[in-house]
Formats: structure tokens, C-alpha cells, sequence
């Protein structure tokens, strides 16, 4: 409904812009149509040092997603008040289907469970593993 109240608007404009145009032999150009951008659309940046496994494992028609785990290279250090950091890295999951996501040693150990497939991510020292079940 909000596109065509757009459109029926622009459409008013246009035919106003004409009269005028019309009055005092003006000559019109088109407005160049901009694309919708969405409010919430933004780049993630996502860490790099990641080693995947058995892609061969990986769900039929897979899709990608970004998940959050701890930062391989953040600073261990009990006194640091700042508390774990975090990177994003992708994964590919099923596109259909529940998933069950178990967190062990920290958060040094995530796995994402959907049944049939499921995708382990193991933190190390300075990079990320990912490695694909079936």
C-alpha cells in the first residue's frame, strides 16, 4: 500500500511539473527511481582466521548464516574487566529445520545440532574451527 501512495504521489508530481512545465515552456527530465535501502541492512565483518572441516558433511542446499563465538585472540588475562570479545564467522546450516545450539568449556565449543547435520565450532589459539557432521 506504501509503494502505491508512493507512486500515485510521484505520478501527481509529475502531471503538476507538466502543467507548469507546459505554462512557461520549460523542458522536463525524468527522476531517476532510487532503490529502496533497508533501515536494518548492514555489512558484518567477520573474522578470518577460520579453518573449515568436512565441507563434504555439509547439509545438502545449505544456506549461510553469521554467528557470534569468542574471540581467538582476545586476551585471556582474569583481570580484564572487559570480559570475553567476540568475532562473527559464517556457517552454512540447513535451510529448514530446528537447530539446538550446546556451549561447553567457556564457550570455547559451540555446536549447532539440527538432527542429521550439525556443525561443530571449537575455538583454538589464533584461529576458529568449524567442522561439519552428518
Amino acid at each position: 500500500m506504501k509503494t502505491v501512495a508512493s507512486l500515485l504521489s510521484l505520478c501527481l508530481t509529475l502531471i503538476a511539473g507538466v502543467a507548469v512545465a507546459a505554462d512557461h515552456h520549460q523542458v522536463l527530465t525524468p527522476v531517476p527511481e532510487v532503490p529502496h535501502a533497508h533501515v536494518h541492512e548492514y555489512v558484518t565483518p567477520l573474522f578470518t582466521n577460520v579453518k573449515y572441516k568436512d565441507l563434504d558433511e555439509m547439509a545438502p542446499c545449505a544456506v549461510p548464516k553469521i554467528v557470534t563465538v569468542k574471540d581467538p585472540c582476545a586476551c585471556n588475562d582474569p583481570c580484564d574487566c572487559c570480559g570475553p570479545k567476540c568475532v562473527n564467522i559464517q556457517i552454512c546450516v540447513p535451510s529448514c529445520g530446528c537447530e539446538l545450539i550446546s556451549c561447553k568449556k567457556d564457550g570455547d565449543r559451540v555446536r549447532y545440532d539440527y538432527g542429521k547435520y550439525a556443525i561443530d565450532i571449537r575455538i583454538k589459539k589464533g584461529y576458529i574451527e568449524v567442522d561439519y557432521q552428518d
